[in-house]
């Protein structure tokens, strides 16, 4: 049985002609870390508000562990959805100690036991020695991790995270997202968060929806999301991409640049298609047959890689440019680059 389902479910708020949510599917099995992605305003925000109880869906269905909470008439109050919070500011009580915020959330046990259930909710997020200390006293990463643990203490069906890292500086980043990744996998638990950063996401979610003014684009992992975009906005979101015109022939992809030839079987009738290939997929050869030309016009050194911008005269005579990810000690001396697609990473994608 899933933890979490939304059917068809939408919002709109009062006084407004736009609809903030509108039409969203979504299924979630236990023990997976799904992704909420999009720019400011797309949603995302809304519909967590609504898993959690915050909101009133206007239409649709929720379900938590097979159980309706939102819709056909149905509306289970926020504390009474076994949801955990970690909220974007963390919200903890500021005159409470570590402590009382963990244990807020634990007054249906005895004493002894929300001790007991403290004590290892501590351990698991490395807070030992912290408890008598006040929010004010701790830095930003220890903030989320006591909001996580309170969040956590009751033992919840799904943890919801609103832009969980956006309060933490860039070199703690990557170090919170493991360490919050490896306390929800280590306890089986069900996660959801919102973000607008592709990073979050491609380092922590097992699944990611795409959501552009309040509508799902596309739900699928965080790799075919990059490598097989379903249309410009998803493939733009994740980074440059390079989108050719082709069309669909019995010799291949015919491009500005030339035939191209992908490993997936096209039929000619699909004719006038929109071609996304990433530019790590290129492959920079030495001259030779079934290479296509360019002249680098443009070259940054980006540590890792070097970002090569390519000007390819066309069989149209018009120019088109290129980007293309190469080994940073390729030498570019001679203005010249050499290069062919990796046929398997040759995306078909709509152009909405």
């Amino acid at each position: 049985m899933s933890i979490l389902e939304l059917k068809n479910t939408g919002k709109k708020f009062a006084g407004s002609q736009e609809w903030a949510v509108k039409g969203f599917d979504l299924t979630i099995e236990k023990g997976e870390i799904v992704g909420l992605l999009g720019e400011s305003g797309c949603g995302k925000t809304t519909l967590l508000r609504m898993i959690a109880g915050f909101e009133t869906p206007t239409q649709g269905t929720i379900l938590i562990n097979g159980q309706v909470v939102a819709g056909q008439g149905v509306f289970i109050e926020p504390q009474n959805r076994l949801v955990g919070i970690v909220f974007q500011d963390y919200a903890l009580f500021p005159h409470k100690t570590v402590w009382e915020n963990i244990t807020f959330g634990l007054f249906k046990l005895t004493r002894h036991q929300a001790s007991v259930k403290a004590r290892g909710i501590l351990e698991l997020t490395g807070l030992q020695g912290l408890e008598e200390r006040y929010p004010h006293q701790l830095s930003g990463g220890q903030k989320q991790r006591v909001a996580l643990a309170r969040a956590m203490a009751p033992e919840p069906n799904i943890i919801l995270f609103d832009e969980p890292f956006s309060n933490i500086d860039s070199m703690r980043k990557h170090q919170m997202r493991d360490h919050i990744q490896n306390i929800i996998q280590e306890t089986g638990a069900t996660a959801v968060f919102v973000t607008h950063d592709t990073k979050d996401v491609m380092a922590m979610a097992d699944k990611v929806s795409v959501i552009r003014k309040g509508k799902a684009l596309q739900t699928d992992t965080p790799p075919n999301l990059y490598n097989f975009p379903a249309n410009t906005y998803v493939a733009d979101f994740f980074g440059k991409t390079n989108l050719i015109k082709a069309k669909v022939s019995e010799q291949g992809l015919e491009t500005p640049l030339g035939i191209m030839q992908s490993n997936q079987n096209l039929p000619a009738s699909m004719g006038e298609v929109l071609l996304s290939i990433r530019p790590e997929e290129f492959k920079i050869s030495e001259h030779e047959p079934n290479c296509f030309c360019g002249n680098i016009v443009k070259e940054r050194f980006l540590g890792e890689y070097k970002e090569l911008t390519c000007k390819i005269e066309t069989n149209t005579g018009d120019d088109t440019e290129i980007v293309i990810y190469a080994a940073p000690h390729i030498d570019c001396s001679s203005q010249k680059c050499y290069f062919r697609p990796n046929q398997d990473k040759i995306n078909i994608i709509n152009r909405d």
